[in-house]
Parts: structure tokens; sequence; C-alpha cells
């Protein structure tokens, strides 16, 4: 018998692949994310953390920004096309290798130095006996992309990756799903999914507390939203 909530979550990765591979990758910015650069100190409450997971990166340049600040940073994307183009772009070669707990065809992409590593596959297969525990969590735009159905699994996900004391940034994107009843796009949104403060609190708490940080206007096919970080601590 097929899991159901293992067919669901293989149809949102062939969903983002398929934008990929078709190059309907409006989300992609060709600049670090704003909200990083400002709270990165908010991603450790010492320093700077050792080491971020960056899920659902696709080909950010957060990840080199991370990279440069000297933290080891790893990424999870099920497009091997975003993954492979964070190298190619940057000029960087790459060392290739399979991880069998991702599935049949989970991989691994590290760059030579070991500080990027970019893992191929289902989001909803990812552990910590894959690539050890997290001191942070860069979220900006994963939980908002997932099926509503996938969250709450992501987030125990999270949660059991995450040390005690770590820190998870995150940007929810804020709008009444009315406002997109007039798009015609392909890529008419959700996803992106609306999210609000209650609905973060209802996935991480108790076992972490939930602060609001920033936001900031935005506009998602042309329409105004509100993209708020949050903070999300583990206790």
């Amino acid at each position: 018998m097929v899991d159901q909530s293992e067919s669901h979550s293989d149809s949102n990765c062939s969903y983002w692949i398929k934008r990929w591979e078709k190059d309907q990758i409006a989300f992609h910015k060709p600049e670090v994310h704003r909200m990083l650069i400002k709270h990165q100190k908010m991603l450790s409450a010492n320093g700077k953390p050792k080491n971020v997971f960056v899920p659902l990166c696709g080909k950010t340049l957060d990840l080199k920004w991370l990279i440069d600040q000297g933290i080891d940073t790893v990424g999870l994307d099920a497009a091997q096309t975003a993954l492979q183009q964070v190298f190619t772009e940057s000029g960087q070669e790459w060392v290739e290798s399979s991880v069998s707990l991702l599935g049949a065809e989970g991989k691994l992409f590290s760059s030579k130095d070991g500080q990027l590593k970019l893992y191929c596959g289902n989001m909803m297969t990812f552990s910590e006996e894959i690539a050890g525990t997290f001191d942070a969590v860069w979220d900006r735009g994963c939980i908002v992309a997932l099926r509503r159905e996938d969250i709450k699994r992501y987030a125990q996900i999270i949660k059991n990756i995450l040390r005690s004391g770590g820190r998870i940034l995150v940007e929810l994107l804020q709008f009444d799903v009315s406002i997109m009843d007039d798009i015609t796009s392909p890529t008419k949104p959700p996803p992106p999914f609306p999210m609000y403060e209650q609905d973060l609190k209802n996935l991480y708490e108790p076992e972490c507390y939930v602060e609001f940080v920033d936001q900031e206007s935005r506009t998602l096919q042309g329409k105004d939203i509100i993209a708020a970080t949050y903070l999300v601590v583990k206790k």
C-alpha cells in the first residue's frame, strides 16, 4: 500500500522540479535576502552559529553569503538543476555522492572544502541521521511553499535536527488568498501559502518559543502582501 503522505510530498517535489525545469523561478532573487543580512545575529545567542540548515534552498545567494560569514552551510532541495547551478554560477567544483537515506535518487553535492553541502531529495525524508544536528535554520521560503498537509511533519523534522537552544529565523507571507482570484498565471499562488504567527506557534510550541522580529511590505504576483520575520528558539 502506498503511504498517502509520501505520495503527497513526492507530488510537491515534482511540482517544484518542473518549475525549475521550465525556468518558472520568479521566486529566486538575484540578491541576498535583506532580512538575513539585517538579523543575522539572531541565528545564534552568542557570536555566530557553527552551522546552519537552509531547507528548499534552490540556488539562493544566501548560501554563499552564509559561507562568507564563516558558517558551515547545508542546503536541501528536490531540484538537482538548482543545486548544481549554485556551484556552476560561482565557478566552484563539487564532489557528488549518493545518499540512500534520501531515497534511490538521493544525492549530496559538496564543495571540496566541505563548507557547503547541498542535499538533493525530498524534505520529508530528511533527518538527523543524514546530516547531524544544527545550531540554526534559515527558513526563507520552505514552510510557505510546502503543502499544508506536510507542514506539521516538516516542523517535527526541523525540531529533531535543531540542537537545544538552536534557533530558526523564518519568513512568513501574510495575505488573503482571495486577492489572487484574478490571477491567470499557471503559477498563481498559493504556493506560497499565507501563514501567521499563531500558525507558527501551533507548529513549534511548546518545544520552542516564537518571537516576532520584523516585517516589510512586498508584492506577490503584483499584489501587496506582508513578509514577516520570526525567531523560533528550541528550549
